[in-house]
């Protein structure tokens, strides 16, 4: 997973979006990536520039790290088909039950797990797992319709 946030996965994400570009149908992370980058067009003038897309840039009026949204995204869609942890499931239910999008539910799903991974990263340890585990419990016991707040 820390592969996704790297600057060696840089060429991973330009190779990608030069076959999503032809058209090309892709599997596994290039697949998920590639899925993620044709949901956020926004992105589309980052790739080509290569570690520029590693740096965050001015989009739309929000920084963004290009790169680290698309992996985030990538690292949330991974956790959904594998229903693991089993709680994200739960979580992204009550999130669409209460009005969100999937892909916005995707994006609540990880801005959650992003802010513990990096949080956990910049200590020098592992992602706090049962912390993640107790906030998305938190999200699917809460009511539909409160869940976006």
């Amino acid at each position: 997973m820390d592969t996704l946030f790297s600057k060696q996965s840089v060429p991973l994400y330009l190779d990608t979006w030069e076959r999503t570009k032809k058209g090309e149908t892709l599997s596994g992370d290039a697949g998920m990536i590639s899925e993620a980058m044709r949901a956020h067009p926004e992105f589309d003038i980052w790739w080509p520039r290569g570690e520029a897309a590693f740096h965050p840039q001015e989009i739309d009026g929000y920084i963004v790290n290009p790169l680290v949204h698309i992996g985030l995204h990538v690292a949330i869609e991974k956790q959904i088909e594998a229903e693991n942890p089993e709680e994200v499931i739960q979580a992204l239910r009550t999130l669409r039950e209460g009005g969100l999008s999937a892909h916005e539910a995707v994006h609540r799903l990880a801005g959650l797990w992003g802010d513990l991974y990096f949080r956990s990263v910049r200590r020098g340890g592992p992602l706090e797992e049962e912390v993640y585990l107790e906030e998305l419990r938190a999200i699917a016991t809460t009511t539909p319709g409160t869940a976006t707040a």
